[in-house]
């Protein structure tokens, strides 16, 4: 994988900061509304270049990535990177976020955000459900982790649609943290349900804070 990306976050009297690394064929999203169509335009023209083959499917990469941006955004995160790719007359999207999240009165700890998280049984079929686990992290030992399939209301409201999705909760480093990255895998293509986890699984496994050493 390469294409390393960074970011600050600011802990109260601690700064620190992230690194998450995406593969290189995926589209790393200027998020803030000004800038965020005309980056993202240049970042289809280029990869135009590169794979013209995707030209046929320029509108719906385009859209795609807009749309990823906008809801990346308005849900606070400070990181998204996402995957178009063309599948026969279909497009294959993928997106992985990271979020700060505070948490009040020092609950940020592993322990205390799995006591939080809860579990939906799978039933058959395309249903939602959800499952609670725990996940390494190469550097940073076992945090909480959920995935499952979810309905993700569609930005600025426009419905929802049904998801894969991977969320990983990683408390930064601290004896009383306060703060939690939140790392989210979502996918609506629910065939590749498997493919997709692991390739979840995968990015956030690159997942370092910065700033401060790694905690095992």
């Amino acid at each position: 994988m390469t294409g390393v990306r960074t970011d600050e976050a600011t802990a109260p009297a601690t700064p620190t900061g992230f690194a998450i690394t995406v593969p290189a064929n995926w589209y790393e999203l200027e998020l803030h509304p000004d800038v965020r169509n005309n980056a993202i335009n240049d970042l289809v023209t280029n990869r135009l270049r590169e794979v013209p083959e995707l030209f046929a499917h320029r509108a719906a990469l385009s859209r795609a990535l807009r749309e990823a941006a906008r809801a990346a955004y308005d849900g606070g995160a400070r990181f998204c990177a996402t995957m178009v790719e063309g599948l026969g007359g279909a497009v294959l999207t993928a997106t992985v976020t990271v979020s700060i999240v505070t948490v009040p009165d020092e609950q940020a700890g592993a322990e205390a955000v799995a006591a939080h998280l809860t579990g939906i049984p799978r039933r058959g079929g395309d249903g939602i459900w959800r499952d609670v686990e725990q996940a390494r992290l190469p550097g940073l030992g076992r945090v909480p982790r959920t995935r499952g399939v979810e309905d993700i209301t569609a930005p600025e409201g426009a419905g929802w649609v049904r998801s894969i999705v991977m969320q990983t909760f990683v408390p930064f480093p601290g004896p009383s943290p306060e703060q939690v990255a939140l790392i989210t895998g979502t996918s609506p293509v629910l065939a590749l349900e498997a493919e997709l986890f692991d390739l979840f699984d995968a990015v956030t496994g690159t997942f370092q804070f910065t700033g401060r050493p790694a905690v095992s």
